[in-house]
């Protein structure tokens, strides 16, 4: 595990403080599943998005009523099997399904390592993107110098930041608004285009 400044405060967060971190890091990375569903010619992407839509609303819609566990198993259903794919693609997918899982973890037990766990996830994406570019396995002193991880560290940080607020709707839809205001996933994919 990578030993960040932001583990501790990742591990104090109050569970709706959690919920909304993990899905801010999915909603970052969700083009990564849907460009691998396109990929392979399938809906999933779609699937995922209602999914992570209901958790946005969840939190946000007074009243919102989900069953997590038809939801759950309905996301369950559209993982991909990164062995049965022979491309680059599955991988960040694989990992947006990990933070998503997080999500799921978060709202069903006390778990105090959901956002820890999702903020690695998101990194380790990063670190397999590097990579993947420079054909060799990279250390964790090189990761932390790297402009990609610096972004992403910077992203983690400020929502953060948000979360150090009153609980609101308008606070969480503030938090979704900045992810999408980013316009691109932790290793630079516009989210524009797909």
């Amino acid at each position: 595990m990578l030993s960040l400044p932001i583990n501790d405060q990742l591990s104090n967060l109050q569970a709706w403080q959690q919920n909304v971190f993990c899905m801010a890091l999915a909603e970052q990375n969700i083009t990564h599943f849907k460009m691998f569903s396109q990929a392979i010619g399938s809906e999933h992407g779609e699937t995922a998005e209602n999914i992570l839509q209901l958790f946005w609303e969840k939190l946000t819609v007074k009243g919102a009523k989900i069953n997590f566990t038809i939801q759950e198993e309905n996301f369950d259903a559209i993982i991909p099997e990164s062995n049965d794919y022979d491309f680059y693609g599955v991988y960040p997918a694989v990992d947006f399904c990990v933070i998503t899982n997080c999500i799921f973890n978060s709202f069903s037990t006390k778990s105090k390592e959901e956002a820890i766990n999702a903020s690695q996830t998101s990194f380790a994406t990063i670190a397999s993107f590097i990579e993947l570019q420079t054909d060799q396995e990279i250390d964790e002193a090189t990761l932390l110098l790297e402009p990609l991880f610096i972004e992403h560290l910077a992203v983690q940080e400020t929502v953060l930041k948000m979360l150090d607020n009153e609980r609101s709707p308008e606070l969480i839809k503030s938090i979704r608004a900045y992810i999408k205001s980013l316009e691109s996933t932790n290793i630079g994919i516009s989210t524009l285009d797909i």
